[in-house]
Formats: C-alpha cells, sequence, structure tokens
C-alpha cells in the first residue's frame, strides 16, 4: 500500500522518522544518512525531511547555523536508492512562484508528499505565498500532491486553522514536539469529525541542551521538565557504568507514551486519524531516536489495532 493511501485508511498505523538532512559541506555525511535510513526502514512508512533556514527565532542562538543537503535532493535519493518513501517540508513564504518549485520537485525528483511551512513570524512580509495561497497555486498549476502541513496544539484557534487548511486540500498535519498531553487531547477532541490524521511528534531527551534547543525551535517545553532531567541525571552519575542521558532518555519515552496513550483513550466519537513522528533533532540522539520509534511505534501500532477491533 502507497503511503497516500495509508495516510486515509483508518486501521492503517502510519509512522513517520523525520531526521535533518546532512550538512551540505560534508559528502561523507549524505552517505551515512543514507545508511542510517537503510538501518530503520523497516520500522516506518516514510521518512520525513524538515527544510532548515537561518530565521531569526526569539531567544538565544544555542546552534550555529549549518547549511543542509536540500531536503528534495536527499528525498530522490532515499527513495531510489533506499526504496522507502519520504515526506518533504517546504517553506513556501521565501519564493513567490511555488508552483515552478513543485513542479520541478515532482518531474526531477519524485517527490510526491510535502508539508507546507509558513513563515516564523506574522509580523514579518515575506515575498512568497501563505500556506493556504500555496494551496491555489498548486490547484490552479493542476500539480496533485499528498500535502500536509504543521500543527502548535496550544495555539488559539488552532482547530479552526486546521479546519480552513483541511477543506482547502491538505490531508494531514504534524505537530510540534509533545511534553505534555493536556493541548494535544484538547485538540483533538475539537478536531471530530474531520476526516484528517494528526502525527503527534515526539523526540528523545538526553541532555538539557535538547530542552534549550527544542524550545529556541519553538516547541512547547513545560519548566519543571528541566529540573526533572537533572533530577534523573543526578541519579544516573551515581550508578557504576551508567551511559550519560541515559535516565533523561528513559523518562523522556516514558512521557512520550503517557501522552500517546491519553490521546487514544480520550478520542471523541468520530476522531481524525492518529499518526506517530518521532524526530532525530541531532547526530548524538540517533540511537536514542531509533529505540523510541521502536519502543513508540509498537505501542502507537497496538492502540491504533485495539480502536478498529473495537470499532
Amino acid at each position: 500500500m502507497e503511503l497516500k493511501d495509508k495516510l486515509a485508511h483508518p486501521s492503517v498505523p502510519v509512522i513517520f522518522f523525520e531526521m535533518v538532512p546532512p550538512a551540505a559541506k560534508k559528502p561523507e555525511s549524505l552517505e551515512t544518512a543514507l545508511a542510517d535510513v537503510k538501518k530503520i526502514r523497516h520500522l516506518v512508512d516514510a521518512i520525513n525531511l524538515p527544510e532548515i533556514h537561518d530565521e531569526s527565532r526569539g531567544g538565544e542562538r544555542t546552534y550555529k547555523f549549518v547549511e543542509r543537503v536540500e531536503p528534495r535532493k536527499l528525498g530522490a535519493r532515499i527513495q531510489r536508492e533506499a526504496q522507502t518513501e519520504v515526506v518533504i517540508n517546504r517553506c513556501v513564504v521565501y519564493e513567490p512562484d511555488q508552483a515552478a518549485w513543485f513542479r520541478e520537485s515532482r518531474q526531477a525528483y519524485g517527490i510526491q508528499h510535502a508539508i507546507l511551512v509558513g513563515g516564523e513570524s506574522s509580523a514579518v512580509r515575506y515575498p512568497g505565498p501563505s500556506v493556504l495561497e500555496t494551496v491555489e497555486q498548486l490547484k490552479s498549476a493542476g500539480l496533485e500532491m499528498s500535502l500536509g502541513g504543521i500543527t502548535i496544539p496550544s495555539r488559539l484557534h488552532e482547530a479552526d486553522r486546521i479546519r480552513r487548511k483541511h477543506a482547502a486540500g491538505i490531508s494531514f498535519f504534524t505537530t510540534q514536539v509533545l511534553f505534555d498531553s493536556n493541548d494535544i487531547v484538547s485538540l483533538i477532541q475539537r478536531l471530530n469529525g474531520l476526516e484528517a490524521r494528526i502525527f503527534l511528534s515526539f523526540a528523545p531527551v538526553s541532555q538539557e541542551r535538547d530542552l534549550t534547543f527544542l524550545r529556541w525551535l519553538g516547541a512547547d517545553v513545560p519548566k519543571d521538565l528541566d529540573r526533572f532531567l537533572i533530577q534523573g541525571q543526578s541519579q544516573e552519575a551515581s550508578k557504576p557504568g551508567a551511559t550519560p542521558g541515559e535516565a533523561a532518555f528513559a523518562r523522556s519515552l516514558d512521557l512520550a507514551q503517557r501522552i500517546l496513550m491519553d490521546v487514544f483513550d480520550n478520542l471523541p466519537p468520530d476522531p481524525p486519524l492518529i499518526g506517530l513522528n518521532v524526530e532525530h533533532i541531532n547526530k548524538r540522539n540517533l540511537s536514542a531516536a531509533v529505540r523510541m520509534v521502536e519502543r513508540l511505534g509498537n505501542l502507537y501500532s497496538n492502540l491504533v489495532a485495539a480502536r478498529a477491533a473495537a470499532q
């Protein structure tokens, strides 16, 4: 079954593994990324490739910007050499003619699935179209693609935004990285009756700087989560032969499992379909991200199967 069909099938679990493309100036890292995909392709339905821009986000910059391989170029190689479907993210606000870019992506790179990403700030006037305007551009150009969007569960009127985008032609949405179930449970309940798929996003955390980076990216990270990790690391350090960050990772995995179960335990009568997106946010956490997708993927698939059997 192709990814487009899986996305719309209520009894089929769909798992994305999100990995940041390698540095453009390190050709050897591209081969490493392809090798990593081949190791995990049996665990996932698609590789989700973000597009990284050097944006002026609020707060102190904690990481130096590194130019990355273009997602559609990496995606083409993944599809060809690893026989794994890809979903690319496209920040649509930087170039006016998005239809031309997507036409080239289809014809030259074989890209069929894309997540449309808007600008960082509504106060900035960007040269390119909004997400909804991009959908209209693609429709007018006759480009048929499977389109996704980004959702921020804590944002006011988020359910209304999702419904407008879905009505325009966006069929799936990935959340920010989740560290709390309250906002996402509330959002899913307000999306009762929506025929779209919402991917719950999680990322392994093994050090405090992971949380610092995620906050800088805009994720909603509870303030007390840092203390939770500090406590875990201090306990961990006292154990002979302990691996740095292992206790923090175990806690982040446990938290992700609880959020996932909270969502399924509180689904409305006619909920949107639920997907799973595990993010690999840095090279250091690759092993942890693979372990997370194994554990969460198993739990998530069981929850989907149980719900399908009960209906």
